[in-house]
């Protein structure tokens, strides 16, 4: 098997394995420890299969998850926060504003065409 081929089932076994575990803490360090390359050395083939940086990747996929369910549920946006990671609800607040360029409270209560920004898997 060539490298490159090496390099796209290794970047695919983490794409599942981010999937698996959006709802934990995903470090670089973690991603990096559990493919068995150097951070560096995952980040740069992670975005040369992948066109995406490995931590925007897996930021962005938090956030559409939580987008979602701020459409689906009424979970406490504070639930949301601490079950995908983030420090505190004012993190996710700032990060998911930032992306969506509105807090989660209005996001949940309006009909923004923010679908667009959804980050769905690179797998599926």
């Amino acid at each position: 098997m060539s490298r490159r081929n090496n390099d796209a089932v290794t970047v695919h076994s983490i794409l599942d394995w981010i999937e698996e575990n959006l709802e934990t803490p995903l470090s670089l360090e973690k991603v990096s420890q559990r493919s068995g390359y150097s951070k560096w050395h995952l980040q740069r083939m992670f975005k040369k299969e992948t066109g995406h940086s490995l931590g925007q990747y897996i930021r962005n996929r938090k956030l559409t998850e939580i987008a979602q369910k701020l459409k689906e549920s009424d979970e406490p946006i504070l639930y949301l926060a601490e079950r995908y990671g983030f420090e505190s609800q004012q993190t996710l607040t700032r990060t998911f504003k930032n992306y969506f360029s509105v807090p989660p409270h209005k996001y949940r209560i309006t009909h923004l065409a923010g679908d667009g920004k959804y980050l769905h898997p690179l797998n599926h």
